[in-house]
């Protein structure tokens, strides 16, 4: 589908716009732009799967895109290490947080192949994992981060909260609004969040 091709193009602009970014880093920086580079490169595999039609699921409700949710499980740990390495946490709390965001990310892949009952089940268990998820990142994560970090944690948990509206509205979800471009606006959600957030990092590190 070209909203797939798109977003594979797109995010491997802003794959390179974050390697750029952080290209004269040195430091801790240059150690943040390599994590923040992952995201964006992740999303280009997974959207190439998706236009390809093998991270796809056809369903009367329209195209069921699972594979932007294959991509969270490893996305959301390495957003969750930009976060936790601005912030100075330890590794241990750091992998925590990771495995709690990838467990929430696997849980909703579940809620969004499911049908019936079973869906509701994980859409529950993925609620709770969310909320310990963003539990963990305004406390242990960074109890003591600076103004920028504050600023990029903020900025990822308001976007995050886009996701499971996209999710309930679209064909993934319970399709509320069947009508909605939910695709073309989980491209846009995902460019904020993947290169935009590592570009963020980047020059919160180089600060």
């Amino acid at each position: 589908m070209p909203v797939f091709c798109f977003g594979a193009l797109a995010m491997a602009v802003g794959a390179l716009a974050v390697g750029v970014a952080g290209r004269a880093a040195d430091g801790r920086a240059r150690t943040v732009a390599a994590v923040a580079v992952g995201p964006p490169v992740s999303a280009v595999t997974w959207y190439v799967a998706m236009a390809l039609g093998q991270a796809t699921v056809v369903r009367p409700a329209g195209v069921v895109a699972w594979g932007r949710y294959a991509d969270g499980v490893i996305t959301i740990p390495l957003l969750v290490v930009l976060l936790g390495l601005l912030a100075g946490a330890d590794r241990r709390t750091m992998a925590l947080t990771m495995a709690v965001g990838a467990y929430t990310m696997a849980t909703t892949l579940a809620a969004t192949l499911s049908l019936g009952g079973a869906k509701f089940v994980w859409l529950a268990v993925s609620v709770g994992g969310f909320m310990t998820l963003l539990a963990l990142m305004f406390s242990p994560l960074t109890p003591a981060a600076d103004r920028q970090t504050r600023l990029l944690r903020a900025y990822l948990v308001v976007l995050w909260l886009g996701y499971p509206v996209l999710w309930l509205l679209g064909p993934e979800g319970l399709t509320l609004a069947p009508s909605l471009p939910t695709g073309s606006l989980a491209v846009g959600l995902d460019l904020l969040v993947k290169p935009g957030a590592g570009l963020l990092a980047v020059r919160a590190a180089r600060s």
